[in-house]
């Protein structure tokens, strides 16, 4: 025998290992022809450059010189063109309910049948927008493969999606219209503290221990300690009229509303702290056989805020705010007021904690109740827009107050 094959985890074992078998074959003194060795190293599925040595001598990797071996040749490709190789499935140990094999088989099955039905458009892009995707019988083995693993996620996440609508209790978040999904990378979640964390998953099944789920689960009393109502988590977090009076609603909102402030106060005096915005005319073409212009702009990192600096906020926190009488009068009390003079433009903003599945009713009932004060600014001259912002009394972010981050050009981690 005078081929030996050898496969490890990790680059610090095969290291070892190498350092053994060159020890041992020394002393039966014999020796390894490293040129005639061949490696290959596959992380994350991927061929990665790892060098290996033969006391100082390396030992070349399959892509740099391919060796045959039996008949067959090996090289940096993971692909084979022997039948009989190609169709040799490894048989994995899953679970009594999924199997990979059956999954695969749908997974391809639906990609056939999307050739035949054609590229779909969905969303309001229109037609051609987005990202086109190969089809199957064009794909290469590589891109086959990549659809097929997109596919089983795809159609995995539809089955988890069509449970949860059953569930009356924890899938009530397939009714939050107009919410965010919260991402938690892996990095974040391993920094959360454990309360934290297990909360949050708790809330959004709604299966923390409040006096109503306590009741259904070991009988207990079901009353809210601080009036005679049930007190389900809707109840505690955003029903009780108790605690509206006390102030506790109010105290939550003042919380977020402060962090929200922070953000655009910062916003706001970092682009006033720019250069002067450039008045030199924009570039205009017209098309051929067409008498209007069509003019084009690009839109700046400081958002809808770079075309002035001098813009001024205030926020209904401490004191009582006072609606700007250069803008109009009014008794409102809105949550930020964002302006400019030069501009002449205004941005009402009001934040809402409510409910996750409120958020639509919420963002509508703002916007009309300051729709009066914004036509009185118009009136006089301003361009006013009212922006209603939401987050969810369970820390969920509406889409609307991602879209004001956005426009006053918050990027980054600031945003998230």
């Amino acid at each position: 025998m005078d081929d030996l094959t050898t496969l490890t985890t990790t680059k610090a074992c095969t290291v070892r290992l190498l350092k053994k078998l060159q020890d041992n074959i020394e002393l039966a003194r014999m020796k390894i022809k490293p040129s005639k060795s061949r490696s290959i190293s596959i992380v994350k599925g991927k061929l990665s450059d790892q060098r290996f040595l033969i006391g100082d001598e390396p030992i070349p990797t399959v892509s740099e010189k391919p060796v045959k071996s039996l008949g067959r040749w090996y090289d940096a490709s993971l692909d084979s063109s022997d039948p009989f190789v190609a169709q040799a499935a490894p048989i994995l140990a899953t679970g009594r309910k999924w199997t990979p094999l059956e999954a695969t088989k749908q997974a391809k099955a639906a990609l056939k049948h999307r050739d035949i039905v054609g590229r779909v458009q969905h969303g309001r892009s229109g037609l051609g927008a987005g990202a086109s995707t190969p089809a199957w019988n064009k794909a290469t083995p590589f891109q086959r493969r990549k659809l097929v693993v997109q596919e089983v996620r795809q159609q995995e996440e539809a089955a988890r999606c069509a449970k949860a609508v059953s569930q009356a209790k924890q899938g009530q978040w397939m009714t939050w219209e107009g919410v965010e999904k919260r991402k938690i990378s892996w990095q974040e979640l391993w920094e959360m503290e454990a309360f934290k964390a297990s909360f949050t998953i708790r809330a959004a099944y709604d299966v923390l221990p409040s006096p109503k789920n306590l009741s259904q689960w070991y009988g207990e009393d079901p009353t809210c300690s601080l009036c005679p109502t049930p007190a389900t988590l809707k109840h505690i977090l955003v029903g009780c009229k108790t605690g509206l009076t006390q102030g506790r609603y109010t105290w939550r909102h003042n919380q977020v509303l402060q962090c929200l402030a922070a953000v655009m106060e910062s916003r706001r005096m970092s682009v006033n702290a720019l250069p002067p915005p450039s008045r030199r005319p924009a570039t205009t073409f017209v098309r051929e056989g067409g008498g209007q212009a069509t003019l084009t702009t690009t839109r700046p990192e400081t958002g809808q805020l770079g075309g002035a600096r001098d813009w001024k906020m205030l926020a209904d926190l401490g004191q009582k705010l006072r609606f700007p009488a250069e803008i109009a009068t009014s008794n409102l009390r809105p949550d930020l007021v964002l302006w400019s003079a030069s501009l002449k433009q205004v941005y009402i903003v009001e934040l809402t904690v409510p409910w996750e599945s409120a958020v639509e009713e919420a963002y509508e009932r703002k916007k009309l109740r300051y729709a009066d004060l914004a036509a009185d600014a118009q009136q006089r001259g301003w361009k006013a827009k009212v922006c209603p912002v939401e987050v969810g009394c369970r820390g969920f972010v509406a889409t609307s107050t991602s879209r004001l981050l956005r426009e006053m050009g918050v990027r980054g981690k600031a945003h998230r």
